[in-house]
């Protein structure tokens, strides 16, 4: 999770008279929500209802006080964090058997299958637990999912809750990989009606499942937790064949030495992959727990030539119901000292990424996913504002990317049990928040390029255990060295480089046909839509300019595509 050290609030909740009515839930309850709501600091851009949400939560809080039922009131606190999909959301608590006993009874049963979703739509199963309910009642892998309890399935997992997700979903796409997750999980003695199509049947097939215990075993080998390594942040080889570098990194976080090791091994592998002339690079940041932003902001360091902002840190003011900017200036790691220091240039409150001294200007494919959270989804937002640097990968980063650490007990120690929440965010040039979902769970670093899901893909992944998303960045890599040398070596079409990059006024094209031709030059998205054909006519040889006014352009990347007969150049351009 993301660190701050400036600043750490412990509020405790009324803790003379916390047993005074109700077994303090009710008061311990009512304590935390006047405080969050307050101070939560993204309460209007998520689009959070307080008054709504209180309203749904507390009657459960008193349900549970006047039965002394803590599992009831530890799932209402959990219903109630859940509810502001934010990943930096949490209840922590040394209540482990209490917690443990809310999930048992709400999924610990399971009916032996795992779900997801295709990109034609259909809803197959990518898991099914040998001698399970689902096993033992014909349900094959890649088995259609058609209805359940005569319901289509796309209806009910609408429905299914989030709670006993290991990190809150921020983003629609986690929500809906965790309820792929728990469609096939209920109480023990639990039943359900599935209605399936096993490949290669031409027949549906239902079935009565009834859950049973599997310790957990469907929902363990699923778990979207980030998997920290405590020994080393960074693995680094070189690929073959191809000679890409490559980096796994998995969080930025660590003591002072463990910074110092994290960021020299980072260093040494990108001065390998130059001396080893490598031609492109993969950064893989799928599993990143994150930690120090100006660690992060260093290690993107490496990839630019000049000093880019990187974000200004904020707290929130609830007296002002503002989000101020932090006021005093803040560290930033010195690639010479391997030390935090302070810059006099730059402002109070503001980050900046610097070069490092070493700089790889080579192809660099970033992967991201949902367990890349906090300040590890950092450098992938920073990558994917050069323009030969793409993100690829099936999902979105987690998009929780807000300053913690606010702390508010229920009840004290020994009790053990806060509520953990961002104190302030992380807004960009524009003073708009960055990367944290909103009110329609958006956010995070979005994929320049998504790789596709499909029937032989889950084979690939399931079965097989192939890494696809890394398989298609070696093709994407490739992709990209084939067009810059056709781009170079072509005697019909030149697409000169987009310069600057990003921009943020009317963007100058300029191209170069060596014969006559019908010249197509379109903008797109990053889903592939069109957004606007700058071009689409006949032209002789020669040099041309075209302009393209991105004043109504949303910020964001696009793609500018050119195509000249056989010949079809891209390049990446980010509109600020």
């Amino acid at each position: 999770m993301r660190k701050f050290t400036l600043l750490t609030l412990y509020i405790f909740a009324g803790t003379l008279n916390l047993f005074s009515q109700n077994n303090g839930f009710v008061a311990a309850y009512d304590s935390m929500h006047q405080v969050f709501s307050v101070y939560y600091p993204m309460g209007t851009w998520k689009g959070i209802d307080f008054d709504a949400l209180n309203a749904t939560i507390r009657p459960k809080i008193e349900t549970a006080g006047v039965a002394n039922d803590t599992i009831a009131f530890y799932t209402a606190l959990q219903q109630y964090a859940t509810s502001i999909h934010d990943g930096h959301v949490n209840i922590r608590h040394g209540w482990a058997d209490i917690r443990a006993a809310a999930i048992y009874k709400q999924i610990g049963g399971s009916y032996g299958f795992v779900v997801t979703g295709l990109d034609d739509g259909r809803i197959v199963a990518r898991l099914i637990d040998p001698g399970s309910p689902a096993d033992l009642g014909g349900m094959g892998f890649g088995a259609e999912i058609i209805e359940v309890n005569d319901y289509p399935v796309l209806e009910v997992l609408d429905t299914i809750p989030v709670l006993w997700a290991e990190i809150i979903p921020a983003t629609l796409e986690a929500k809906r990989l965790n309820q792929y997750r728990f469609l096939g999980r209920a109480p023990v003695g639990h039943s359900i009606k599935i209605k399936f199509l096993n490949r290669g049947a031409s027949d549906p097939t239902t079935v009565i499942l009834v859950a049973v215990n599997d310790d957990f075993s469907t929902y363990n080998q699923t778990s979207i937790v980030p998997v920290f390594d405590s020994v080393s942040s960074v693995t680094a080889q070189i690929l073959e064949p191809g000679g890409f570098g490559y980096i796994k990194l998995t969080s930025v976080y660590g003591d002072s030495s463990g910074i110092v090791k994290l960021y020299t091994e980072f260093r040494d592998a990108i001065i390998n992959f130059k001396n080893s002339n490598a031609p492109g690079m993969i950064l893989d940041l799928r599993s990143n727990v994150g930690g120090f932003d100006a660690i992060a902001a260093a290690l993107s360091g490496f990839f630019y030539n000049e000093t880019a902002f990187y974000e200004y840190q904020t707290w929130y003011n609830p007296e002002t119901d503002t989000l101020e900017i932090w006021p005093l200036p803040i560290e930033h790691f010195d690639p010479s000292t391997l030390k935090f220091y302070i810059n006099p240039d730059f402002p109070a409150g503001a980050l900046y990424t610097e070069p490092q001294g070493v700089y790889f200007d080579k192809p660099v494919i970033v992967l991201v996913g949902p367990r890349n959270i906090s300040s590890g989804e950092g450098p992938a937002m920073m990558l994917q504002k050069l323009p030969n640097c793409k993100v690829l990968s099936f999902y979105g980063s987690n998009g929780s990317f807000a300053m913690v650490d606010r702390q508010h007990f229920f009840f004290p120690p020994p009790e053990d049990l806060y509520l953990r929440y961002p104190y302030g965010v992380s807004l960009d040039q524009s003073f708009s928040i960055q990367l944290d979902s909103d009110s329609t769970m958006t956010g995070g670093v979005i994929p320049d390029i998504r790789v596709p899901i499909n029937d032989s893909v889950i084979d690939q992944l399931y079965i097989e255990g192939t890494d696809v998303e890394l398989n298609y960045a070696i093709r994407e890599l490739n992709s990209l060295l084939t067009i810059d040398k056709h781009q170079q070596g072509s005697k019909s079409l030149i697409f000169e480089q987009i310069y600057p990059n990003p921009v943020k006024s009317p963007v100058t094209i300029y191209y170069t046909l060596k014969e006559a031709a019908v010249v197509s030059l379109s903008v797109y998205d990053i889903y592939g839509r069109l957004i606007k054909t700058i071009a689409d006519e006949q032209k002789n040889s020669g040099h041309y300019c075209a302009t393209w006014n991105v004043e109504n352009t949303d910020p964001g990347v696009y793609f500018l595509r050119i195509r000249s007969g056989k010949y079809i150049i891209t390049q990446k351009c980010v509109v600020l």
